[in-house]
């Protein structure tokens, strides 16, 4: 059995790497938010937390009261700074203080395909509930409106891979003009 000062050294060395990598992960902070307004499945919000964790958003913006599933979050939710906002007024409040420009994900006449879309510097993707989709509001404070084309009989997808879709396809058309730092993945290197 290996020693209490051992069992110390250890834990504190795992610690120690620990902060290490996230001081690396947070390094790495890609301009981008993703928003999520009155979603109500739970596991929609933990898989788009885990999404932002993937391609290192700067955070995550939960609009309205709502309980998520951690489970589908898998640790993410450890990394990824969490913003919770009670309405629309706080969310366009929070985007302008902190420099975001909203970019809606809806099936709207006003979208433009999410292949000929051309997103703004420092986009927060907001994606609606499911039930309702994004407001009026918002959709008409957003500088672009982005829907993801379909050719199936059910007329949209699921909201946390819509999500993961269009955050996607903004880091793909950043990569395709040479501007998508760390391509292959992976943390700052130290």
């Amino acid at each position: 059995m290996p020693s209490p000062e051992w069992v110390r050294w250890a834990t504190e060395r795992r610690a120690e790497r620990r902060r290490g990598r996230l001081e690396q992960y947070r390094r790495g902070l890609r301009p981008l938010a993703i928003a999520a307004y009155g979603i109500s499945k739970e596991h929609n919000v933990g898989s788009l937390v885990r999404t932002a964790h993937a391609v290192a958003a700067e955070e995550v913006i939960l609009v309205g009261e709502r309980e998520w599933n951690l489970e589908a979050a898998r640790t993410a939710e450890q990394y990824t700074k969490i913003t919770p906002l009670g309405d629309e007024d706080a969310l366009l409040a929070h985007l302008r203080e902190r420099g975001f420009r909203l970019v809606a994900v809806e099936l709207e006449a006003r979208a433009v395909s999410l292949f000929a879309a051309s997103y703004p510097r420092r986009p927060c993707f907001l994606l609606g509930a499911e039930l309702g989709g994004v407001p009026p509001r918002l959709l008409d404070q957003a500088e672009l409106i982005v829907q993801i084309p379909q050719w199936g009989l059910v007329p949209s997808l699921n909201l946390a891979v819509a999500g993961s879709i269009v955050v996607y396809d903004y880091l793909a058309k950043l990569h395709g003009r040479g501007e998508l730092d760390r391509p292959g993945g992976g943390l700052v290197p130290d």
